[in-house]
């Protein structure tokens, strides 16, 4: 069964109901969902939106959300415990169990989200992508650290899920730092494939605490961790370039240019961390390799 089935169970009865009667034909290519007050649920499917009608004529309650049919999955979502996300909320997102992201745009107040307006249900897959020659030649080699940079949508999960595998296939010593519950759902509720990675997540912990815990107790050779960007973080991967660890990461980055001009990624570079850089082509192409371009 495809993990949509699954994403939309964690709906309200109404809308899982509806949403669950997609066809098996259609489910596999839907990778968000979308929920916006006054306006159809709708699909991400293949980068692009469509409406749930074109594929659902018969859901009517998805037809047209309300303002408090809105509200009403964002506490199902939460459980409605909305306290228990308040840090990721703070982020604009929370995590479900199983890596199915939700990101949450609306009023923002001093305390928090005062009205939601949005919901994007991020169907989480066992999905990984071709790694291509100097991608595994540089992973091979065992020297240096590899950023994974692209546009949000472009595959840089992906691409790192298939990084974890291969080293993991060459019995190496890997570190996952995830932050946001996605990269390998290691909460307990992994999706297949997961179970068969052999390697150590900290899952939900902020990464450049998690990246000082796996220095200290883990002695890995790798640590792998999705979209650095903050000072910590780059403070953290210096400690951890001091202990010989290789760092495999990525950062929202689009061209080789920003890289540069962006204050928080050139300091990352100035680590001295990364020795090549692999660019994402897009969200129409997730996970494809456009540019593989050496770091100064």
């Amino acid at each position: 069964m495809d993990e949509y089935y699954r994403a939309v169970e964690a709906l309200p009865p109404p809308f899982a109901g509806e949403l669950g009667a997609l066809s098996s034909r259609y489910a596999p290519y839907v990778q968000e969902i979308r929920l916006r007050a006054g306006q159809p649920v709708s699909f991400t499917m293949q980068g692009r939106l469509s409406p749930c009608g074109k594929y659902l004529p018969g859901a009517h309650r998805s037809a047209r959300l309300g303002t408090a049919d809105l509200q009403e999955c964002f506490l199902h979502l939460c459980r409605h415990s909305v306290y228990a996300y308040e840090q990721e909320l703070r982020q604009g997102f929370f995590t479900l169990p199983g890596g199915n992201r939700v990101g949450v745009a609306g009023c923002w107040g001093t305390g928090g989200f005062t009205s939601v307006t949005s919901l994007n249900l991020r169907v989480a897959r066992w999905i990984t992508c071709e790694l291509t020659t100097p991608v595994q030649e540089h992973l091979e080699s065992g020297t240096g650290g590899l950023l994974v940079a692209g546009a949000p949508g472009s595959g840089k999960t992906t691409f790192l899920r298939t990084i974890v595998q291969h080293l993991c296939r060459r019995d190496s010593i890997v570190c996952v730092v995830d932050e946001r519950g996605e990269l390998l759902a290691g909460d307990g509720a992994n999706p297949p494939g997961s179970t068969r990675v052999q390697c150590d997540v900290y899952s939900r912990c902020p990464k450049a605490e998690g990246i000082c815990m796996a220095l200290r107790c883990m002695n890995p050779r790798y640590i792998v961790c999705d979209e650095l960007g903050t000072a910590d973080d780059a403070a953290a991967v210096e400690l951890g370039i001091a202990s010989g660890v290789c760092f495999v990461a990525s950062v929202h980055c689009d061209t080789p240019e920003s890289l540069h001009t962006k204050p928080q990624l050139s300091r990352l570079l100035r680590t001295g961390a990364f020795q090549h850089a692999v660019f994402l082509d897009g969200r129409e192409n997730p996970g494809t390799v456009s540019q593989w371009v050496e770091l100064p």
